[in-house]
């Protein structure tokens, strides 16, 4: 703990959710909070622009679009509102940013079928993920650590492709496969494992933001960055509404939807569990569980008319405030405010559109296999007893080996390989959920799952 963390105990407002810091006192705390995420937030989007070869000013719209998105979500959770019964935001401290669940499809879509397309799907799965977040305090029993955990590890490794062929220069690109690509997305890799594993506070938190802008340097002063965007972008203007086209609705991408919001209101589930605990000494309560996924599909329903994909909560988010017990709402307030204030200035946003293929590679390549190893350490939970691997082993092999071969459900029909071949991430889910529920329990496994069940059946207040 720092020393500035040190000093802000005599007041404890920090440290309570509740509690009402001074402006001195948050504004830092948040920034550590945007410098964790940030990177994670820009990525999908200039990961879909590059994909779908859209210009600079296309590409600098998304990536203000992104911001505004991770900041509204954010707000909505940690300001939270009620109407009787029905609650929306669930008031722990979390931050909100573009969630990977959605990126294969997002790429897809896009270069397919266009943006229209997508945000038309997400808008209609925001509208049920506000149903998700009613019913899902009443399923949860049916997530154990070895499900989510298996989704959320098939998450981050069918992102693996998407991270080689940026660190390769991007596919498509006339560079890729250029021998400075990989040199420059080297040193990124390692900036970012150097600046993580020595690095304290701010600089261990913001490692991949610090190892992007060490290869961004070093690929301006070798010649491979484009600064012309940044020249033409505005310095103020306001985020333009359905600036990609009017929604269109296709069924068959409506449905993916819906089952991926269900799958990302799974995870959402799980770092509010790490925040509550973490940060409060405590398990999120169902209302709070219930009030964030609504709040989230209220901000999809947002973000589909202000061009930004889905959103959803950010691990390493909440492990900061797990290991700093940093949980002030005010906190979480000042970091979404400065996000949405962020979006409206478009020099900003050009500058992240410069940002070479190979540096995004080099920082996804960290981001996504952090993402795998996160559903490790959930599956680990199980203690690797025999039924565990026996539904995460199987679930992912199948699910990623579909998708990487999904010419071999050609002769399935149209619907099948659009669910099971777009996205590893249903099937996964799908078998996980299967076989957990048929396969026999041995006395470990079922002493985890009474362990489980315990930690979720906390009275409400």
């Amino acid at each position: 703990m720092s020393k500035n963390e040190t000093k802000t105990t005599s007041v404890g407002s920090v440290y309570e959710l509740e509690g009402r810091p001074s402006f001195a006192q948050a504004l830092p705390l948040g920034f550590r909070q945007i410098l964790a995420m940030f990177v994670g937030n820009i990525v999908p989007m200039i990961i879909v622009a590059d994909a779908a070869q859209m210009s600079s000013a296309q590409a600098t719209l998304l990536l203000q679009c992104a911001l505004l998105g991770a900041g509204v979500a954010t707000l909505l959770q940690v300001c939270t509102f009620r109407f009787g019964n029905f609650r929306i935001g669930s008031g722990l401290p979390v931050m909100m940013g573009l969630t990977y669940t959605f990126l294969p499809i997002c790429t897809s879509v896009a270069v397919e079928y266009g943006l229209g397309t997508l945000f038309g799907a997400q808008l209609v799965g925001g509208v049920i993920s506000i149903i998700i977040g009613l019913i899902l305090p009443k399923i949860r029993k049916f997530f154990p650590p070895i499900v989510t955990g298996t989704i959320i590890t098939s998450i981050g490794i069918s992102c693996f492709p998407m991270a080689a062929y940026n660190l390769a220069g991007g596919q498509g690109d006339p560079s890729m496969g250029q021998p400075h690509n990989f040199i420059i997305g080297a040193i990124v890799v390692l900036a970012i494992v150097l600046l993580n594993g020595y690095g304290k506070g701010l600089v261990s938190s913001a490692a991949i933001l610090l190892g992007m802008i060490i290869g961004y340097i070093i690929a301006a002063v070798t010649g491979y960055v484009d600064f012309s965007p940044i020249a033409e972008a505005a310095w103020f203007t306001l985020p333009q509404p359905l600036a990609f086209g009017k929604l269109e609705f296709r069924l068959e991408f409506v449905l993916v939807f819906i089952l991926l919001f269900f799958i990302n209101a799974v995870e959402m589930s799980g770092d509010f569990t790490v925040s509550a605990t973490g940060g409060l000494g405590r398990q999120p309560k169902n209302k709070e569980l219930s009030g964030g996924i609504i709040a989230n599909g209220i901000a999809c329903i947002f973000s589909s008319f202000f061009n930004c994909f889905a959103t959803g909560t950010y691990s390493q988010c909440s492990g900061i405030v797990a290991l700093t017990k940093v949980c002030n709402k005010w906190v979480f307030r000042l970091a979404g405010g400065v996000l949405v204030i962020a979006a409206f200035c478009p020099k900003l946003s050009s500058v992240l559109s410069t940002i070479p293929n190979c540096v995004i590679g080099g920082a996804t390549m960290v981001v996504f296999s952090m993402i795998a190893m996160s559903g490790m350490s959930l599956v680990a939970r199980s203690n690797f007893t025999g039924r565990a691997m026996l539904i995460c082993g199987p679930a992912i092999a199948l699910g990623l080996g579909i998708s990487l071969a999904k010419d071999t459900l050609a002769g399935l029909g149209e619907y099948i390989e659009m669910f099971f071949g777009e996205s590893s991430i249903i099937l996964v889910a799908g078998v996980a959920i299967l076989l957990n529920i048929i396969l026999p329990k041995g006395d470990e496994d079922k002493a985890v799952e009474a362990e489980f069940i315990k930690e979720i059946s906390q009275p409400e207040d």
